[in-house]
C-alpha cells in the first residue's frame, strides 16, 4: 500500500497560509491592497495588542456582490486576472486570490460588505476556513473585515510572534508605505484606541509625507522627475544632511506598489555616496514606473519583492538621475559631483575629531560591499567616475592615542578600504627582518572576573588568555584593518575595529554603572521629530528609556524634546543614539528591560567610537590596542558577538605548506 496521501484541505490551507500570512502586518497589507483595488477613498485600520487581539480594516470601496461573498474566501478565486498573460500587464495590487482564504484558515474572520449596486449588505463569519454564519445586514457601501484570534489553530506560529511594540511597528510600516503610495486616499490608523496616523487624502504627496513622517523631512525634500526610455522616476529625495541609521526611510514604489528591492536601494545609496556621514542612509520616496512586462511581482509569496528583467539599466538610470537631481536642486550643500571627495573631507574637518569617533564602520562597510556587485560596470561606464574612492596609503598622518584609548587616524581616511593584491601583502606587513628586533611583551597576569555578557556561550580557557597576554610578538598590520601577532597558540589575526569595540564597551559599561546612571541637563534641548511608528515605540518604552537617564517631553504630536542624557553621552550625537535605540526596539523579539536598553546604547557608542577598518595604525598604537584587548573580560568576541580574532596554529601552517 502506498504511503503518499493527499493532504486534507484544511491542512493544505494552513500550510499555504504560512507563506502569505507571516504576522499581523501581513494581514493588514493584504486587506489594505484589497481596499485600494476596490476603489476606496477612505481606509480605516484599527489594531489591538499589536494585531493579536483584533485587526479591523474598513473602506468605502465599491464592495462585493452578494453572490461573490462566499467565493471571495475560496483559494485562487479572484476578479483581477483570468490567465497567465495578465501577470505581464498587471496594475492591480492583488492577483493570486489567496489572501482571504489564507487569513480565514488561521483566524476568526467577519466580513460585512455592501456592493454599490445593492440595497443591503451581507455579513459572513468564518473560523478555520469553515463558514459559521451568513446573513443580510444593514451597512453603508464598502467593506469591513474584522480578524480575531489570529493563529488560534497554529500555536507554533503564534509562539513566534514578537512583542506588541514590534508587531505594531511592522503594521505601522505597512500602513505608512501604503499611505505614501496612495496620497489620493485618506488613511487612519488606530492602536488600542489611540489614533496613530491620519493622512489628508488630497493627492499631494508632500502633504502625505508631512502627515506620516513629520515636518523635518517634509521641509527638506527635493523633487525628482526623470523619464528615460525604459523607466520614469518621480517623488522626492531628502537633502543629504538629513539621514537615518538604517534603510527604514528608503521607500520605493514600482507601478504604485510598495516594494523592497536591493538593487534600487544600492543605486540610491551609490548616488548619495560621500554626501552622507558614514553609516548613515538617505531618505527617499521614489516612484518607479516601468512597463509591467519588465518587472515580475510574482517572485515572493507576500509580494514584497520584485525582480527587474533589465536590472543593470534600472540601476544606472536611478543612480544617475538621483545624482543629477541632488546636484541641480541642493545648492545649500554645495554639491559638486566632480569634487565630492574634497567636499566630504572639508565637512569632516569642520565637524571635528569627536564626530569621527562616533560615526563608524558597520553600515559603511555594508554600503561598500553592496556596491561591489555593480562597481565594475558602474565605474567604467559612468561619466561621474570621480566618485571612485582614493587610496589613503600615501597620506597617513596618525593622531596620538587619546586618553580614552581611541587609536584615531585622520578622519580623511575613515571607512576607506584599499584593494590589495597578493603582492601587496608582503610590503604591508610591518615586520622586522631580524627576530631580535621583533617586539616581545611580558605583562603581569590579570585577574579575570566572569563575563559581562552572561548569555554569550563563548568557551575559552582563562589560563590560555593569561598565557597569550603575558607573551605575544607583534608582527604588523595588513589591509589597514587586521593586526598580526604571534603567540604560543600560533598566528593570530585580530580585527582592529572589533577589538576596540570590545575595549570601549567594557569601559563605557563600567563608567555608566559607577556613576549610577547620573544624568546631565542639556543646555539646548535636542528636538527629534519621529514618524508615527517611531513615536509609538517611544511611548511603549517610555519608562525604560527614562530609567537609563534619558529624559524627554512631548513637543507636538510626533516630536519629543530630549532634555537630559546620561553623563556618558555628553557631547555625543543624541539624535543618532535615539534613532539607533528605536530601530533596535522595533525589532525586539521580546520586551526589553532598562538594563537591556542600556546595553544596546553602549554597544552603539562603542561601535561608532572605535577605529575603523581601512584605518592605518602605528606599531605603538597596535601594540597598545592588543594589550588593552587582553585586559577585557572577553577578548574573543565583540559586544555584537562577532569574532575579534582567529588563530592559525603552527601545525596548520606547516600542513598548508607541505612541511
Amino acid at each position: 500500500m502506498g504511503i503518499i496521501k493527499q493532504l486534507p484541505q484544511n491542512v493544505a490551507n494552513q500550510i499555504s497560509a504560512g507563506e502569505v500570512i507571516e504576522r499581523p502586518a501581513s494581514i493588514v497589507k493584504e486587506l489594505i491592497e484589497n481596499s485600494i483595488d476596490a476603489g476606496a477613498e477612505n481606509i480605516e485600520i484599527k489594531i489591538e495588542d499589536g494585531g493579536r487581539e483584533l485587526i479591523k480594516v474598513k473602506d468605502d470601496g465599491h464592495g462585493i456582490q452578494t453572490d461573490d461573498i462566499e467565493s471571495a474566501f475560496n483559494r485562487y478565486a479572484t476578479s483581477k486576472i483570468e490567465d497567465i498573460d495578465d501577470l505581464y500587464s498587471l496594475y492591480s495590487l492583488g492577483f493570486r486570490g489567496e489572501a482571504l482564504a489564507s487569513i480565514a484558515s488561521v483566524a476568526e474572520v467577519e466580513m460585512i460588505s455592501r456592493h454599490q449596486d445593492s440595497d443591503q449588505a451581507e455579513k459572513i463569519t468564518l473560523k478555520g476556513g469553515e463558514i459559521l454564519s451568513k446573513k443580510p445586514v444593514g451597512s453603508t457601501v464598502g467593506t469591513e473585515i474584522t480578524v480575531r484570534d489570529l493563529f488560534y489553530n497554529t500555536p507554533a506560529r503564534y509562539k513566534y510572534l514578537k512583542t506588541t511594540t514590534t508587531e505594531f511597528s511592522h503594521i505601522s510600516k505597512i500602513v505608512s508605505a501604503e499611505a505614501t503610495a496612495n496620497s489620493d486616499l485618506s488613511f487612519k490608523l488606530y492602536h488600542d484606541g489611540r489614533q496613530i496616523l491620519s493622512t489628508p487624502g488630497n493627492g499631494k504627496l508632500k502633504d502625505t509625507i508631512y502627515a506620516v513622517y513629520g515636518s523635518e523631512i517634509a521641509d527638506n525634500l527635493i523633487p525628482i522627475d526623470v523619464e528615460d526610455r525604459y523607466i520614469k522616476l518621480s517623488g522626492y529625495l531628502c537633502r543629504p544632511e538629513l539621514t537615518r541609521s538604517s534603510r527604514s526611510h528608503e521607500l520605493f514604489f514600482v507601478n504604485g506598489r510598495p516594494i523592497y528591492n536591493n538593487l534600487t536601494a544600492k543605486a540610491v545609496e551609490t548616488a548619495y555616496n560621500k554626501l552622507t556621514d558614514p553609516g548613515r542612509k538617505p531618505i527617499v520616496f521614489l516612484f518607479i514606473k516601468v512597463n509591467p512586462i519588465l518587472v515580475d511581482v510574482n517572485v515572493h509569496p507576500a509580494k514584497r519583492e520584485v525582480k527587474f528583467s533589465r536590472s543593470q539599466i534600472i540601476f544606472d538610470v536611478i543612480k544617475k538621475a538621483v545624482r543629477r537631481t541632488l546636484k541641480e536642486n541642493d545648492p545649500t550643500t554645495r554639491i559638486k559631483l566632480k569634487q565630492s571627495a574634497e567636499f566630504k573631507d572639508q565637512k569632516n574637518e569642520e565637524e571635528g575629531v569627536e564626530r569621527e569617533k562616533i560615526f563608524g564602520e558597520k553600515e559603511d562597510q555594508k554600503r561598500e560591499k553592496s556596491e561591489a556587485n555593480y562597481s565594475n560596470s558602474d565605474e567604467q561606464n559612468d561619466s561621474d567616475s570621480d566618485f571612485k574612492r582614493k587610496s589613503s596609503a600615501n597620506n597617513y598622518n596618525p593622531q596620538k592615542q587619546n586618553k580614552s584609548g581611541n587609536y584615531s587616524s585622520s578622519n580623511k581616511y575613515r571607512g576607506e578600504k584599499n584593494n590589495y593584491s597578493k603582492k601587496d601583502l608582503q610590503k604591508n606587513i610591518n615586520y622586522s627582518r631580524d627576530s631580535r628586533q621583533a617586539e616581545t611583551f611580558s605583562e603581569d597576569k590579570e585577574d579575570f572576573s566572569q563575563l559581562i555578557e552572561k548569555n554569550e556561550n563563548q568557551e575559552y580557557s582563562l589560563a590560555k588568555v593569561e598565557a597569550e597576554e603575558s607573551y605575544f610578538k607583534y608582527l604588523g598590520q595588513i589591509f589597514n584593518s587586521y593586526l598580526l601577532i604571534e603567540t604560543d597558540q600560533g598566528l593570530k589575526i585580530v580585527d582592529q575595529h572589533n577589538a576596540q569595540e570590545r575595549i570601549l564597551y567594557e569601559r563605557f559599561y563600567a563608567e555608566f554603572n559607577q556613576k549610577d546612571k547620573a544624568s546631565q541637563s542639556l543646555l539646548l534641548p535636542v528636538k527629534i521629530e519621529l514618524s508615527a511608528e517611531e513615536r509609538e515605540i517611544v511611548r511603549q518604552y517610555e519608562d525604560q528609556i527614562r530609567e537609563i537617564g534619558i529624559d524627554f517631553s512631548d513637543f507636538g504630536s510626533n516630536t519629543i524634546l530630549i532634555q537630559e542624557v546620561p553623563v556618558l553621552l555628553k557631547n555625543k550625537p543624541t539624535r543618532n543614539i535615539i534613532e539607533e535605540l528605536i530601530a533596535e526596539l522595533a525589532e525586539a523579539g521580546k520586551a526589553k528591560s532598562a538594563a537591556e536598553i542600556q546595553k544596546t546604547m553602549l554597544k552603539y557608542l562603542a561601535c561608532r567610537s572605535s577605529i575603523k577598518a581601512g584605518q592605518p595604525l602605528t606599531k605603538k598604537e597596535s601594540v597598545q590596542l592588543i594589550k588593552d584587548l587582553y585586559k577585557t573580560e572577553n577578548p574573543y568576541r565583540c559586544p555584537h558577538s562577532r569574532p575579534i580574532m582567529i588563530n592559525i596554529s603552527r601545525e596548520e601552517i606547516e600542513k598548508g605548506l607541505g612541511r
